[in-house]
């Protein structure tokens, strides 16, 4: 049956990308047996449906490759460029693909180096940093945090932006403006030329052997350099043009700013966007951190009001000035917008070294503020971090909502320049006149204090038409750009989006100057070709991307707004394994435009529903807050055969009896393990699994189950619901009593008194099933615990607890919408809470000694960081240990209920970045999390026995 529907298809494939003819099949065979002799398969992504996910980015382009190669090691990449010197194919170096201009594909080869490229070294005690490709901006400044220091680009997508990429563009952000770009803090880069040669700037070997090997390259660049020199006018032109943020083209100010090669070449690099090596690794300064920080929120009548104090903001101090159109606040805040259309808002934002620093500064700056000009609003300075990063959340959001409150359908499309500050009012005054003249809903936000905004417009790409008027629209809008002396691009790279227009910033004199630099480095133009530098007029206008819509035929409608910025993939379990969420959903796309291509679904079945963990962890990135999760369940459910359905079904109806006969068997399997070791068992799992692969592998860390107590309490303060995985796999691994029994020994401790009705232990959050993709199944399991649950708390008035957040969020979150009219009456009723919640604020407080221990270890779960119960999660382990460790590296780690049982390579793959952090780590006191089948998946795949923070509780606390 087919399941993925587009609610159009305007024609199967782009023309640009594809072909049919037998030479293009041979040339593709021909191309991965080429490909195998370098990377095994598991690194070549070479069928139909990943070479059209990977035509995607974030940028508006859809470009098909002829294959994806994901290197782990830079040899591998050498013998990559290698094979694309000798076929002439061309080569794209990707690493997190939020590039907005098209620089991230390419009709050649996408070497990928998000999965593996992941080294990092802090150095000189924070004051600089090595890394490779592949770390998020987010990490690099997770590591240096300890040292209070940070790199200096801080772009607005640091959660998911790579360093790869962040030198690669010269990207900056919010505060580094083109003072801490990584061009002005870069330290040393390590890079492969077109060649095959490798090279570090930070090495005096290196760097002698650069002018003694490229000697051509060195003397193209050096008579550069003296042509610029020459030239009063180019020169005053470069140093003119960076003084505003500009990363339009190569970066020609290496030229002025230097006088040996290697120093040259290194810096014209960054911004290069792929073109002239591969960067293998790069070192950067790192900026002090101040120890306060405080924002506020000024609002002004229009946006070109706002624009005319940027320059004042700058001067007064502030780190960061971000202006927010009208258009960009509704987007964000919809409904609880009050304030007249044309509102433009100002986030400002100040450092200080101390409280009484800060204090003062503020007590000087807000009467200077409330005299600004045109001020219709001044919210308060924040005074603590949680406001402050409640204003950032918001400016962050701003362009994904922005995006995704399109109509469905429709393309985003993000512009980027600059203007020096002064004529900032002009240029957004211009940008305005613009939308209204070609017809667009455009909204307008970005970093005033620079002079750098992000006009950006939404537009159906279905006809000649809709392009037509958009061609005309950039031909008018890069005219207006350059009237103000400005950058056609601040921040975000050339790409194609820009190439065409190079010239027309530049000048000829300068664009060919930049046209013999590519030349130089990559005779061949095998090195990203067609980014940066393209002789096509129109590269910026084709191919440019559907939006296929199907989230309402899979009823799942939030799905279209997707825009595929990406700040979903780095909290993705499976993103170094199979696909990302962002990747589900182009995946999607792709189908829904060809509904009868069953190769197509065929080939998504892996990396999509099968190993999609349906954590929801994606929402929490997401602006938007899309749950990839609902996607896949909605696939499993129209997958499903009748049969397993049926299963599913007749189990949700006699689920204490499905329930009696696992616990049965898994005590007959755990004390066979005990005589004959657990060889046997995990050899006869996987054999099955290889027949039915819902056969779930046997894990030697499985426990016998929980005793079931029955506590049946007249008139009890809490009734407490063991959770079914607690009820099955609750035994202790570590010879300790089970989680039931030590909940209510803490709870007897601290004088509490909990009911644990029998009747609680053959009901279930309905989970599974809905996860299973069984409709009929989870309301079954849902109505029929919402009607106990309301029996047994009479009516709600006895407030419950559970002892696993997963499934807590599930009953806050999902179970309702499983449920009749009545027993949504009835659900409203109840006080459902997590055992955190519970811990946090009934048992602590009540607690009069506390033994503490040492260093403990927390992986707080999907679910926990969902529903906001990570700090609370954190703060029970804090009063009952002296140190606790949260590994910064720790998101969903991929058990899933039974997906990692079902998949472990999809677990091994999630925890090991947070593995290589806890192997370093000396001694441990105990390690904790709040989900029973994460803890035995992470025995395995972290190497240490995590048990619940109920222990944790239970083993320090006196009441």
């Amino acid at each position: 049956m087919c399941y993925y529907i587009s609610m159009y298809a305007r024609h199967a494939a782009h023309p640009e990308n594809s072909s049919t003819d037998t030479s293009s099949t041979d040339n593709m065979e021909s191309l991965h047996s080429a490909l195998c002799r370098i990377f095994n398969k598991n690194q070549i992504l070479d069928n139909r449906l990943w070479r059209e996910v990977y035509s995607r980015d974030a940028s508006y382009f859809n470009i098909m490759p002829q294959a994806v190669v994901r290197p782990t090691d830079v040899r591998q990449v050498q013998q990559l460029m290698a094979l694309c010197r000798s076929r002439g194919i061309g080569v794209t170096f990707r690493s997190g693909g939020t590039s907005l201009a098209g620089q991230a594909v390419n009709n050649g080869i996408i070497c990928e180096l998000r999965t593996t490229m992941h080294g990092y070294e802090v150095r000189d005690g924070g004051k600089r940093v090595w890394f490779e490709p592949g770390l998020t901006c987010l990490q690099v400044n997770t590591y240096l945090k300890p040292y209070g220091t940070h790199i200096g680009p801080d772009p607005g997508s640091q959660d998911s932006a790579m360093m790869g990429g962040i030198l690669a563009n010269n990207s900056s952000g919010m505060s580094a403006g083109i003072r801490y770009n990584s061009y002005h803090t870069l330290a040393g880069i390590e890079f492969i030329l077109a060649n095959g040669h490798r090279y570090n700037s930070a090495l005096d070997a290196d760097r002698d052997r650069f002018e003694a090997n490229e000697r051509d390259l060195c003397r193209g660049l050096m008579d550069i350099r003296r042509r610029i020199l020459a030239s009063p006018e180019m020169t005053e032109k470069i140093r003119r043009k960076y003084s505003i943020k500009n990363v339009t083209g190569y970066g020609m100010n290496a030229f002025t700013d230097f006088d040996n090669p290697m120093d040259i070449f290194a810096h014209v690099l960054i911004g290069s966007e792929g073109t002239l090596a591969y960067i293998v690794s790069g070192e950067l300064n790192t900026i002090p951190t101040d120890a306060v920080y405080s924002s506020a929120m000024l609002y002004f009548p229009t946006v070109t009001s706002a624009a005319s104090h940027a320059a004042w903001l700058g001067e007064s101090g502030a780190l960061r000035v971000e202006m927010m159109d009208y258009a960009s606040l509704k987007s964000y805040l919809g409904e609880r917008m009050d304030m007249p259309r044309g509102t433009t808002a100002m986030l400002i934002d100040y450092g200080a070294s101390a409280s009484e620093e800060m204090e003062a500064k503020v007590s000087a700056l807000l009467p200077r503020i409330k005299a600004l000009k045109g001020l219709s609003r001044l919210d308060p300075f924040t005074t603590t971090v949680a406001a402050r990063e409640k204003l950032w959340r918001m400016r962050n959001g701003i362009f994904p909502c922005v995006a995704g409150a399109r109509v469905p359908g429709s393309t985003v499309i993000l512009e980027d320049v600059a203007a020096p500050v002064a004529d900032l009012d002009r240029l957004v005054n211009g940008v305005e006149k613009l939308f209204d003249k070609y017809g667009y809903h455009g909204s307008i936000f970005g970093h005033a204090r620079d002079g750098n905004i992000h006009p950006l417009l939404t537009s159906p790409v279905d006809s000649e038409k809709e392009i037509t008027r958009f061609r005309h629209f950039m031909d008018d809008f890069v005219n207006h750009v350059l009237s103000l002396d400005g950058s056609l691009k601040g921040e975000h790279g050339t790409g194609r989006a820009i190439a065409p227009f190079v010239a027309r910033e530049w000048g000829e004199d300068i664009y060919t100057l930049m046209k013999e630099l590519k030349h130089l480095a990559d005779p061949q133009n095998v090195l990203n070709p067609g980014v940066l530098i393209n002789d096509d007029p129109d590269c910026f206008i084709k191919p440019m991307k559907e939006m296929t819509l199907f989230g309402q035929e899979l009823g799942v409608p939030i799905a279209d707004k997707c825009i595929e910025c990406g700040a979903c993939e780095h909290v993705c379990p499976t993103r170094d394994i199979t696909m990302t969420p962002r990747q589900r959903i182009q995946a999607m796309r792709v189908m829904a435009r060809m509904p009868d291509d069953k190769e197509l679904r065929r080939q998504y079945r892996w990396p999509g529903p099968e190993s999609c963990c349906s954590d929801g962890l994606c929402q929490v990135p997401c602006p938007v807050h899309i749950s990839t999760s609902d996607i896949t369940d909605a696939i499993r459910e129209r997958a499903n055969t009748r049969f397993f359905d049926s299963a599913l079904t007749a189990s949700a109806r006699h689920f204490g009896g499905v329930e009696k006969g696992i616990r049965g068997l898994l005590r007959t399997a755990v004390a066979t393990q005990k005589v004959i070791s657990p060889y046997p068992l995990i050899w006869a799992s996987d054999f099955a699994h290889r027949i039915y692969r819902q056969v779930p592998h046997w894990s030697k860390f499985f426990p016998m189950p929980a005793r079931l107590h029955f506590t049946e309490t007249a008139n009890p303060d809490y009734l407490y619901f063991p959770a079914c995985v607690t009820r099955i796999f609750g035994g202790s691994t570590l010879g300790k009593d089970d989680l039931i029994t030590v909940v209510q020994r803490i709870a007897a401790r601290a004088g509490i008194t909990v009911a644990v009705p029998k009747e609680m232990h053959s009901l279930c959050c309905s989970q599974i099933w809905e996860h299973k993709g069984d409709r009929e199944g989870q309301a079954i399991t849902a109505n029929r615990t919402v009607e106990a649950f309301y029996r047994l708390s009479d009516s709600g008035r006895i407030p419950i607890f559970c002892d696993t957040t997963s499934c807590t969020h599930v009953m806050l979150t999902h179970m309702r919408d499983a449920l009749t009219d009545e027993n949504r009456r009835r659900y409203d009723a109840l006080h459902i809470m997590d055992i955190t919640v519970w811990l946090d604020r009934v048992i602590l407080p009540r607690a009069h000694k506390v033994n503490r221990k040492g260093t403990v270890i927390l992986h707080p779960t999907c679910a926990a960081r969902i529903l906001g119960l990570s700090d609370t999660f954190v703060r029970i382990a804090q009063t009952c240990a002296e140190r606790v460790v949260v590994p910064d590296d720790a998101q969903c780690c991929g058990a899933a209920g039974d997906r990692g049982f079902l998949f472990p390579e999809v677990a091994r793959s999630a925890c090991a970045p947070e593995r290589i952090q806890l192997d370093k780590l000396d001694h441990i006191d105990g390690a904790y999390s709040l989900a029973r089948t994460c803890e035995i998946s992470m025995q395995t795949t972290l190497g240490r026995p995590y048990e619940s923070v109920v222990y944790l509780v239970d083993e320090t606390v006196e009441m």
